[in-house]
This record gives structure tokens, sequence and C-alpha cells, in this order.
């Protein structure tokens, strides 16, 4: 009989093994901005026999989001048998790897890129005129291959950067002072990148599909006290569609009213500090790239604290009308297999392949809003306003997480 046992567990844990990972069932998603996202960037785990970037697209798409943001950079080569120097452009690294253009045909409505350049210029060193040429190339082709390829796919491509003030700064220098060479060096790299996709746009025949360039800032605050940064050094002199703003500064604070107060205030600055500009499709020009908190299992208190937060900045930012809010993020990117510290639980799902609540937080989102989206096209002929999303959508996030919070830290089987 124990043998019987032995060899029917082996068999059974052999099925397992080769059984393709189970993504769960992809709803059909209305044509709409839902306003809140994740990021999905290059993890440290996985779970499928995919690629890390088709399995962390189709994870956010099972999560029901319609929004992907990951990275285009010379970093990914490596993950598919390629080095750094087999890529001197952006278009190089989409050749080499054709899963991004198999991200890109997925069903997602708006995708979003951090897109430095793999031509292995440094601007912090200075712009020559060859330099510069490279550089524009570089971005216009992108953008018309972008344009091109997905001609009337109905979706928009937002190419930004990472965390700009320590691309500026330093990484965690937020302390220190940029000199006026680096702030004029980064001023003309990035107005280079935002001179060729608007030339590339105007030159393209493509329609139903968009390109937008934005900057990602960090150290909003440092410009409001009147220290140097992007927004109050740069923003000013650079012809930009958007800004994104990694917002850990500013949203992490002790409750909403905190947060808001904070929040509001900042994001008013940075829009404050933009040149204007005609023909956007939202209403504001400044959303969140980046937010979130840390949460430990051994104080599970900092889980429901994190859930809390991430639900504030949500209804903020719907309360905001931001056009994004993208939470920081579905995998766990400081996961290390062999570290002794205790795990960050950033992520929607945690290196043990479990579902954290607030991925049911966003997936429950979705779900009720894109019924509720077609049941008011089907009744209508169109889709509700913008207010009137708004009015449900808060409606709607405020209900699910007053079904889901009492779970947050049960599930962590320890009381509260």
């Amino acid at each position: 009989m124990k043998k019987i046992l032995f060899f029917a567990l082996i068999l059974s844990s052999s099925i397992t093994l080769g059984q393709k990972y189970d993504y769960g069932t992809n709803m059909p998603l209305e044509n709409y901005n839902f306003v809140l996202g994740t990021n999905s960037f290059p993890p440290k785990y996985q779970f499928s026999n995919d690629s890390k970037l088709i399995e962390q697209a189709k994870q956010t798409r099972a999560l029901g989001s319609n929004i992907f943001k990951t990275t285009i950079s010379e970093r990914v080569l490596k993950d598919y048998n390629y080095k750094a120097s087999d890529a001197s452009t952006i278009m190089d690294i989409i050749k080499l790897v054709p899963d991004f253009d198999k991200t890109f045909e997925m069903d997602f409505k708006y995708y979003f890129f951090w897109v430095h350049t793999a031509t292995g210029i440094k601007w912090k060193a200075g712009i020559s005129k060859q330099d510069e040429k490279r550089l524009y190339n570089e971005m216009f082709d992108f953008t018309t291959y972008m344009l091109t390829k997905y001609n009337n796919s109905g979706k928009t491509f937002m190419i930004g950067n990472w965390e700009g003030d320590w691309l500026l700064h330093g990484e965690g220098k937020r302390d220190s002072t940029p000199s006026k060479e680096a702030v004029d060096n980064m001023t003309k790299w990035l107005q280079i990148r935002s001179r060729a996709i608007a030339d590339a746009k105007k030159k393209s025949k493509s329609t139903n599909v968009e390109v937008y360039y934005y900057v990602e800032v960090n150290l909003a605050v440092k410009g409001m006290n009147g220290g140097t940064c992007i927004t109050s050094h740069i923003l000013p002199n650079i012809d930009v569609d958007f800004v994104s703003y990694s917002s850990y500064e500013s949203s992490k604070k002790k409750d909403y009213a905190a947060n808001r107060a904070s929040l509001t205030k900042v994001l008013n600055y940075i829009e404050s500090q933009l040149k204007p500009k005609e023909g956007l499709p939202f209403k504001r020009r400044v959303f969140i790239g980046e937010y979130g908190g840390h949460a430990f299992d051994d104080k599970p208190e900092t889980h429901l604290k994190q859930f809390d937060n991430v639900k504030d900045i949500m209804q903020i930012s719907l309360e905001e009308d931001l056009p994004f809010a993208l939470h920081w993020q579905l995998y766990n990117n400081e996961y290390e297999k062999d570290q002794s510290a205790a795990s960050k639980n950033m992520s929607l799902i945690n290196e043990k392949g479990q579902k954290r609540p607030m991925y049911y937080l966003h997936q429950n989102y979705y779900s009720k809003l894109n019924d509720y989206l077609k049941a008011y096209k089907d009744k209508n002929d169109v889709y509700p306003t913008q207010e009137e999303f708004k009015v449900e959508a808060l409606k709607v996030l405020e209900n699910v997480y007053q079904e889901l919070r009492p779970t947050v830290i049960p599930s962590l089987a320890v009381k509260p």
C-alpha cells in the first residue's frame, strides 16, 4: 500500500510539474481608461515556462488591467542570451527580443515604457553634435516604428524614463545639489527626445494610435522648497506631454487626509511648471507612476497599513482626475532567493506565487467597473463621461476595499 501511495505521489508531482502555468481567464475588457494600474518590470522570480516579460504581461492581463508598464533596455538582453553590446539602438533591442512585439500585440490599451538609450551615450558627460544626431535618430526611429506597426490599433504608447531625479542627482543622493552643467545636459537630452518623438508624430500618416512623451520625477518637494531638481529647473524648459511622479516622498503619510494634503500640493506644483500644450487626451498632465509601501510578515499591522495606504492613493488619484496611478508593483523586484532579510512585500503576487489582498483589490475593482461600463454602453450606446465614471469608480473602490480589508491580517494566520 505504501508503494502504491509513493508512486501515486510521484505521478501527481510529475503531472503538476509538467503542466503549464495557469494564469486564469482573461475577461474581455471595455475600451476605457480604468486609471488604476501596476508596474511589471523584469522580476527575480517567475512561475511559468514563458519568458519573464511574457509572464508579467500575461499576469497583468489576467489581473484585469488594460495597462502594461515595463522597460525597454539592453539589460533585458541577457535573458535572451545576448550581450548589451549586441544592441546600439532601442530598435536593435526590439528586433533581438520578439517578446516585446508579442506584448504590444496583446489587448492592452495603454503601454508605458522606461526607455533611455542603447547608444552608450552618457548625457552627463555632455552631448556633442554627433551624439545629438544619434540620440534623435534612435528615438525618432522607435516612435515611427510604433506608430507604423500599430497603426489603427487604438493603442496609446507612453515613452518615458525611470525616476529622473536619481538620474540627475545620483541614486539616493537627495541632499546633493546637481551642477548647472548636469542640469543643462539633462535638459538638452530630454529636449532631444521630445523633439524626435514630436517630429516622428508629425511625419507619420498613422491613425487611431498615439505616442506621448513623459518625464518621470521623484524629488518635486525639493523644488517646492527652493532646491535644484527636475521639476523646478528642467520641466519649465522642455516640451513634454505628461509628467510621471514617483510619489514615495508624498504618498506614505499616516492617513488619507495627510496623503491627500501632501499629494495634491505636489501634483499641482508639478503641473504649474509645465509649458502649455494643447490637444492632449486627459484632463490633467501629471500622473502617479509609482506608489506603494513595505510590509513585513513578522509585523502583521504593517500589512494592514500598506493595504489602507494603497486604497487611499487609489482614491485620491480618482478624486483628483489623474489619468493614471500605477502601483509598484506586480512582482517583488527586491526579492533575493538567498537573502537573510525579510521580504518587503511590495508586490501584488509574492515570491511564493501567492496573490495578496492588494491583488484582489485591483482585480475586483476592474471586474466590477468593467461590468458597469458594459451595461452602461449597452443601455446608452456610449460610454459614461469621465465624471460619471469617477463617481462609480470611487463607489466600487470603497465597496471592494471594505469587503477585502478584514482578510488582510487573517490571511497571515495572525490575529489582529
